[in-house]
């Protein structure tokens, strides 16, 4: 990182808190505190609690499309014990904090991979003291937020191997040209299945059929380009506005049709 930090002034911020009970507005506050110039986006504080796979696809899913940018996401049930606090420099020049839990790995994939690694012990950054429960308020805020207001990347902590990471919170997917296997990473308000599926590397084709196995269901689906280009009740398969493949009910629910949870093997072939 060249000398200056990252000093973008844009922080984004996710976490599993709820907005229920006030550690998001604490947050907010820490970090302005540190860092009074610094812009904050919230891009979910509804990640289901302790779904580090939920939040680790909404992760991947909205960051590519904001800009370069210091990226704070807690989604941390081993909060407290030995698992490390992170700072990953990615490739775009994003820098995204959090815990070592795979949360942060897929999105910094999708930002062009993770070129450099930090574990956060700089404590002269840290709020004190340092909450045994609340790392997102003592650790993860104000370092974020520092960093955004340009703190050179260097100064968090030593350097981490990025092979010693954890990895992402799923399975990968295996492609093959008419196969592909991949899992539900969750299902959305709507009740669509959302994987891990990336179409970048398996398109899936309106206009075509698939046959899907999940939870014990084997069926053929059509696929479509939107929900009204199938009948109301109908299950189909299409690319999702994220770059997943995605399987949904026009009107209805393809995790309550299916049976499917999060975490939950998906399969799909073409006919």
């Amino acid at each position: 990182m060249s000398e200056g930090g990252i000093g973008r002034g844009l922080v984004t911020f996710l976490t599993d808190f709820g907005l229920a009970w006030g550690p998001v507005g604490t947050c907010h506050a820490v970090m302005l505190d540190v860092a009074p110039g610094v812009r904050i986006v919230d891009v979910s504080h509804g990640i289901p609690p302790f779904q580090i796979r939920a939040g680790a696809w909404v992760l991947a899913s909205a960051l590519p499309y904001m800009p370069a940018a210091v990226h704070v996401a807690v989604v941390d049930p081993g909060v407290g014990t030995s698992r490390l606090p992170l700072a990953l420099l990615c490739d775009r020049g994003d820098v995204l904090v959090g815990p070592d839990n795979g949360l942060l790995l897929p999105a910094c994939e999708r930002l062009g991979g993770v070129v450099e690694a930090r574990q956060i012990t700089n404590r002269d950054l840290m709020r004190r003291p340092v909450s045994a429960t609340f790392h997102g308020r003592d650790i993860f805020a104000p370092v974020g937020a520092r960093l955004a207001g340009g703190l050179p990347f260097e100064e968090v902590g030593p350097e981490v191997e990025i092979g010693h990471l954890f990895g992402p919170p799923w399975r990968r997917p295996e492609y093959e040209e008419k196969r592909v296997v991949g899992e539900a990473a969750l299902l959305d308000s709507f009740g669509n299945v959302r994987t891990n599926i990336e179409t970048a590397r398996w398109p899936v084709e309106a206009g075509a059929r698939v046959r899907v196995r999940a939870a014990g269901v084997d069926r053929e689906v059509p696929t479509a380009r939107t929900f009204g280009e199938v009948g109301r009740g109908e299950l189909f398969a299409f690319d999702d506005s994220s770059g997943y493949a995605c399987l949904g009910v026009n009107q209805g629910s393809a995790g309550e049709m299916l049976g499917v949870r999060p975490g939950e093997r998906v399969e799909l072939e073409r006919m």
